[in-house]
């Protein structure tokens, strides 16, 4: 059996579903899986509208879908358990850096938010976990 690497990334967002201590629809577990899906393959900013465009789900879904309560650390946790063990203590850090750039061709151009200037410029975003 031949599983893509969405494949896995799906099964292991069900396994810490089913990990969580609540009860939870089928519903919201079939918009969980492809909210996670969608936060990996959006190219831009990540919102409401940009979800509803990309998938076969309405903006509103994902609204509502952000609406309800939900254990994230015990989601987290259960990630970082599968990932890393118990053995060791750890931490997880998240890292949102400015890059300024210009160019009209730049693919994923943007204005992001740069902390240094304390403002809103122009350039490209990236991601350090």
């Amino acid at each position: 059996m031949n599983r893509t690497a969405l494949d896995q990334y799906e099964e292991l967002v069900t396994d810490a579903l089913k990990s969580c201590s609540a009860k939870l629809r089928k519903s919201f577990k079939t918009a969980f899986i492809q909210l996670m899906i969608l936060y990996m393959v959006l190219p831009r900013k990540i919102n409401f509208t940009q979800m509803g465009r990309y998938s076969d789900s309405s903006e509103q879904r994902f609204r509502q879908l952000f609406e309800r309560e939900f254990d994230w650390m015990q989601f987290n946790l259960f990630l970082m358990r599968q990932r890393f063990g118990e053995s060791v203590r750890k931490a997880i850090a998240i890292d949102a850096s400015y890059i300024s750039k210009s160019g009209k061709k730049t693919p994923y151009i943007g204005r992001f938010w740069s902390g240094c200037a304390s403002q809103v410029k122009r350039g490209l975003e990236i991601l350090g976990i």
